[in-house]
This record gives structure tokens, sequence and C-alpha cells, in this order.
């Protein structure tokens, strides 16, 4: 009698997956990866996939702390437009007569006082992070449009250009940047904060039910106006590594890579719906869409076609685990 109920409550291997959500973004990454080495013999070089890497840290970076976000049941759509306004900030300083190290402090500044907007209306307001975010991510970048128009901005210090270039070890050919290094640290101590520390405790109860979090005596308004902050901070930092690595700003900058960003933090674990989320996951994740996405550039897949594949890739993530979690619970009666 007992091995029977055992039988039947226990998880399969299925239900075992579902409740896993790092094993989908690393099983996908495994098999992206021989994928794009059966396309082309680049895949097999570690210089050139370090090389390659290094552009997408800065999308990753944002990745990172949208985990938390979606984690506590929202989503800040916002944040390449936070890049690309903090960037327009720094640039705009730096060519009116401002030290550049100090441009960089404001930059960092206005990307706060973006993320304090959001965070108000949102946390204080009680309004939806979607459209919230949706309207600021048009202002803000409108924002940089009114500024620099047309025209790009470029011509900064030398010590500031092509920071991802800046080698800290190397093996052979394959040299590990900065970029990668900044990443990694950040996945890391977002790890820690998430998964280790009261804090992250509080964020997974706000997405789980932020009636019983606010119940249970957690700030839920001050822990989402800290998230919202946060987010804006890493993003400008973002947005200051992309303006390093293309040596300009325009007000199209990391223009519609939202998609991007939701893809790696829904495919690496996180629910919509909030009270889940994974910094391992989204840190595979970000590696995964990497692997996509340099892929299709070197099979000659167009712009419009990567687009295709990644809101295919976007809907799998979501349709997957429910389609899971059915099964299972068929199993389960």
């Amino acid at each position: 009698m007992k091995s029977v109920l055992a039988n039947k409550t226990s998880p399969g291997w299925l239900g075992r997956a579902v409740r896993n959500r790092d094993m989908v973004p690393l099983a996908l990454l495994i098999v992206a990866f021989f994928v794009s080495m059966s396309l082309s013999s680049s895949f097999r070089d570690a210089a050139y996939l370090l090389k390659t890497a290094t552009r997408y840290m800065e999308l990753g970076m944002t990745a990172l702390i949208m985990t938390f976000i979606v984690t506590a049941g929202m989503i800040d759509l916002s944040v390449p437009s936070v890049m690309c306004c903090s960037a327009t900030a720094t640039a705009l300083l730096f060519h009116g007569g401002m030290p550049m190290e100090l441009a960089i402090c404001f930059g960092i500044l206005t990307g706060a006082a973006c993320g304090a907007i959001n965070g108000f209306f949102i946390a204080y307001l009680k309004l939806p992070a979607m459209i919230v975010t949706i309207g600021t991510m048009s202002i803000f970048r409108g924002v940089s449009q009114i500024f620099i128009g047309d025209k790009s901005l470029g011509s900064f210090p030398a010590w500031f250009n092509s920071v991802e270039k800046i080698e800290l070890f190397s093996f052979g050919k394959a040299k590990f940047g900065i970029t990668l290094l900044i990443f990694i640290i950040a996945a890391l101590l977002m790890y820690l904060v998430l998964h280790r520390t009261s804090f992250g405790r509080k964020v997974f109860a706000i997405g789980a039910n932020e009636n019983v979090a606010i119940y249970s005596g957690i700030n839920t308004r001050r822990i989402k106006m800290t998230l919202f902050i946060i987010s804006g901070i890493i993003s400008s930092i973002a947005g200051l590594m992309m303006m390093s690595r293309l040596l300009l700003v325009r007000y199209d900058m990391s223009l519609n890579t939202e998609i991007d960003v939701v893809t790696m933090v829904l495919l690496g674990g996180a629910d919509i719906n909030g009270g889940r989320g994974s910094i391992i996951g989204a840190f595979l994740a970000v590696l995964l869409v990497f692997i996509i996405k340099t892929g299709l550039i070197v099979a000659n897949i167009t712009s419009d076609a990567q687009m295709f594949v990644m809101g295919l890739l976007l809907l799998t993530t979501i349709i997957i685990p429910n389609i899971g979690r059915l099964v299972q619970a068929r199993k389960d009666k």
C-alpha cells in the first residue's frame, strides 16, 4: 500500500524538470551550441566566442536585475530606453565641458532617476508595471531624441573607448575581457542577494502573494521602489558599456531589444506571474540567446527572421512549463 501511494505522489522526471527550471536553458544551450557548431567552425574557436560574447553582456546585465522584478510579479520594459537615456545624458554633459568621470556619475544618477519614476508610479500609485514601463519606454527614448535628434555623439576620451577590449588574462588566442568579468561578478552578487538574503526572500514573497506579504509585515512599496531604482542604475551601467563599445551615442541605441531581455528572463526560469525566478537560469539564458543569435548571424539569417526566432523562443519558454504542469497534474490524479 505504501509503495502504491509513493508511486502516485512522487513526481516523475517531467515534474522534476518543471520544478528545476534551470535544466531547460541548460539543455537548450547544449543543443544550440552543437547546432551552431554544425553551421560554422567559428563555434569551435574559443577566441571568437569570447570576443563575440562581449556585445551581449550589456543586455545580460539588465536581464539579471529584470529577474528580480519579474520574480516580484512585475516587469520593466523601459530598460533599453533607460540605457539610451543615461548614455545620452553622459555624452551631452561631456560635450558640454564636464569631465568624463563626473559625466559618467551623472549618467548613472540619470538611470537611478528613471528607475525612481517607474517605482513611484508602480509602488506608490499602484499602477500596472507593464503599462507604466511601456509609457516611460517611449518617454525616456523620446527625451534622448529631443536632445540629440538624428545626430550621433562621439569623440570620447581614449580611456573610455572600447573598454570591452581590456584584457584581464588569456588562454592562447582566447582573451578574457573586463566586460565578461563584470557580468560574472554581477551574476554572482545578484545570486547571493536573491537566493541567500532576507531581501531576496521578500522579493519572492511579494511575487507569490503581495497581500500575504503585506500582512506579514513586508514593506512592499519600499522593496518595489528599491528594485526599480537598482534596475535604473544597472541599466545605466549597461548603457555606458554599450556606449564605450559603439564609440558613440544615438537615440536609437539598444532599440527593440526588450524582447531579448524578457526572453532571457523567462527562459531562465522566472514566472511571468511572479513568485519564481533564478539568477543561474538567467545567466544560462543569456549565454543561450548569445549562441542562438550568433548562430543565426553566421547562417546569414535576416534580422526579421531573427526576431521571428526570438519571438518563437519566448512563446516556447512560456508554453512548455505550463504543458509540463498539466501533464504532471494528470499523472498525480
